[in-house]
C-alpha cells in the first residue's frame, strides 16, 4: 500500500469491528476465499479501505525542496502526524518519530542534543525524522537550528504542530533559510474524489479551470453530503455517527481552547474566547463587527480582535476579507469568518457557504505552495449591500467570481455587474443541487459542488 494512501481510523475501528468468517485483517486490507461472505460488510466500512491520499504528501516530500526542512502546520487532529509518519514508514524510520509533549523525548534531549542519532546512526542516504509539536517548549527555534546545522547533512527533518508557527516569527529569525512550511486542512471534496488533480488546476487560465469542471463526466454526490454532514477531520468522518461528532466537537474545541491556546499564549480569561467561538456558526457569511460582539461578551474591542486572531492563529476558524480595488461604491469593511469544523453552522446554507469556503482555501493553499504563483481568497461587498461570496486573486489580480447556493436559480444581476468591474473574469455559481452544469451568460455558469469542487 502506497504511504500516502493509509486508511484514515483504521487502528482504532479495527478493533471495534468483527469481520464475517472467512475474512482476516491484512495490513489494512481484507483477503476472504469467497467475496459474497465480506461484501455487506465491506460496503458498510468502506471509508476505512477506500485509500484516502493526502495531496500534500507528495507535495510536501518532494526532492524539489533540497534539505530544507518541511514544516507541515494545520488544524490539530487534521492528520499531520499521520502524513509525517506515512513518510518515516516508506523511508523505514518509523522509529524517528519524537512528540516533544513526552518528557521521556525532552529528557533525551538534554542529556544528548542529537539524541536521534543513537536510533539510527548516520548512513550515506539521508533519514527522515520527524519532531511533532517541538514548537511547544522553550526556545525550540534555538533547539531545532542547532540541531539542523549539526546533522542535515545526513538527516531530513519534518517538523508537525497545531498552530501557525509563524506566530512565533520575529526579526532575525533562528530558522530563517531553513525550512519550507506546507499547510495540511481538513479532508476536502477533491482528496476524496481524485486527489492528483488539485494542484495541476493553478497553473490555468480561470477559463479553462471552468471548462475542465464543465467537462468532468463524474461526480460523487454521496461523498459531498458525508462531508457537509460529518465534516473534514478524519476521525469523525470515517466514524459518521452525529453522536461521535457531537462529543468529538465538544471535546475538541475544549482541548484546542483550554491547552493549545492556554499554553502558547497570554490569554487568562479563555471562557470568554470559547463564548466567542460558539457565536461565529451564527456569523456565517456575515461581516463581522468587533464592536458588536464587544458589547455582547461584554468585552473591549480590541480584547475581540484579539481573541479572533488567536482563533485564526490556532486553526479553530479564519478571515476572508473584503476585496475593493476596481470596484466602484464598494463597501471596505470587515472581513467575513468562517470555521474549520463547518458542522457547527447548524443553518443549511450557512454550512454549505462554510464548507464551500474552506474547500477553496484548501486548494488555494496548494496551488500557491505547488507553484511560484499567489493565490488569494476574497469576498465583495457593495455599499448597496450587494455581495459576492467569493473572489480567487491570482499574483493580486482578480481570477474567478463565485457565489454560494444551495438550489439552482438564475444569478442575481449583480453578480454581472462585479463580473463588468473586474474586467469580465468568469463567474460560477456553485449549487448543493446536483445535476447543474450549464452557462447562464457569457462567461457565466452554474456548477454543481459535487462536480466543480471534485
Amino acid at each position: 500500500m502506497p504511504p500516502a494512501c493509509r486508511p484514515w481510523g483504521l487502528s482504532p475501528l479495527k478493533s471495534e469491528l468483527t469481520p464475517p468468517n472467512g475474512v482476516q485483517w491484512l495490513s489494512g486490507l481484507t483477503i476472504s476465499k469467497d467475496p459474497l461472505k465480506w461484501f455487506d460488510f465491506f460496503k458498510g466500512i468502506h471509508y476505512i479501505f477506500i485509500m484516502i491520499e493526502r495531496t500534500l504528501y507528495a507535495l510536501a516530500f518532494s526532492s524539489q525542496w533540497g534539505r530544507q526542512m518541511r514544516f507541515i502546520i494545520g488544524p490539530r487532529q487534521s492528520g499531520k502526524t499521520t502524513l509525517a509518519k506515512a513518510k518515516l514508514t516508506a523511508e523505514h524510520a518509523s522509529n524517528l518519530y519524537y512528540l516533544w509533549d513526552l518528557r521521556t523525548v525532552r529528557n533525551r534531549y538534554k542529556e544528548n542534543e542529537l539524541f536521534f542519532t543513537q536510533d539510527s546512526p548516520p548512513t550515506q542516504k539521508k533519514q527522515w525524522v520527524c519532531f511533532d509539536e517541538i514548537h511547544k517548549i522553550p526556545k525550540w527555534k534555538n533547539t531545532l537550528k542547532a540541531i539542523f546545522d549539526a546533522s542535515s547533512e545526513h538527516y531530513q527533518f519534518v517538523v508537525t504542530g497545531s498552530s501557525k508557527m509563524d506566530i512565533f516569527r520575529k526579526a532575525g529569525d533562528a530558522l530563517s533559510g531553513r525550512y519550507f512550511t506546507f499547510h495540511l486542512f481538513p479532508l476536502s471534496f477533491a482528496e476524496l474524489v481524485n486527489p492528483n488533480a488539485v494542484i495541476p488546476y493553478g497553473s490555468l487560465s480561470a477559463a479553462e479551470f471552468v471548462q475542465t469542471k464543465l467537462s468532468r463526466t463524474k461526480a460523487a454526490p454521496s461523498d459531498l453530503s458525508d462531508l457537509l454532514e460529518f465534516g473534514g477531520f478524519p476521525e469523525p468522518f470515517v466514524k459518521q455517527s452525529k453522536t461521535f461528532l457531537a462529543k468529538w466537537s465538544r471535546d475538541y474545541t475544549d482541548t484546542v481552547i483550554k491547552e493549545d491556546i492556554g499554553a502558547l499564549t497570554r490569554i487568562i480569561d479563555r471562557e470568554h474566547l470559547y463564548d466567542l467561538y460558539n457565536l461565529l456558526p451564527e456569523m456565517t457569511g456575515s461581516p463581522i463587527s468587533e464592536s458588536s460582539l464587544a458589547a455582547h461578551l461584554s468585552l473591549s474591542p480590541p480584547t475581540i480582535k484579539q481573541y479572533l486572531k488567536r482563533l485564526e492563529d490556532f486553526y479553530l476558524a479564519f478571515k476572508v476579507h473584503p476585496y475593493f480595488q476596481n470596484i466602484k461604491r464598494a463597501l471596505v469593511k470587515a472581513p467575513k469568518c468562517y470555521l474549520y469544523d463547518w458542522t457547527k453552522s447548524r443553518d443549511e446554507a450557512k454550512r454549505f457557504e462554510n464548507f464551500v469556503a474552506v474547500e477553496l482555501m484548501t486548494q488555494l493553499s496548494l496551488w500557491s505552495e505547488a507553484s511560484a504563483d499567489s493565490f488569494r481568497l476574497f469576498y465583495i461587498r457593495t455599499k448597496q449591500k450587494e455581495e459576492t461570496d467569493f473572489l480567487i486573486v491570482k499574483n493580486q489580480k482578480p481570477w474567478l467570481l463565485m457565489e454560494a447556493k444551495l438550489a439552482d436559480s438564475p444569478p442575481a444581476g449583480h453578480h454581472h455587474k462585479i463580473q463588468a468591474m473586474l474586467g469580465a473574469l468568469p463567474f460560477v455559481q456553485i449549487c448543493r443541487q446536483e445535476g447543474v452544469a450549464k452557462m447562464t451568460a457569457k462567461s457565466s455558469y452554474s456548477i454543481s459542488a459535487s462536480r466543480f469542487l471534485a
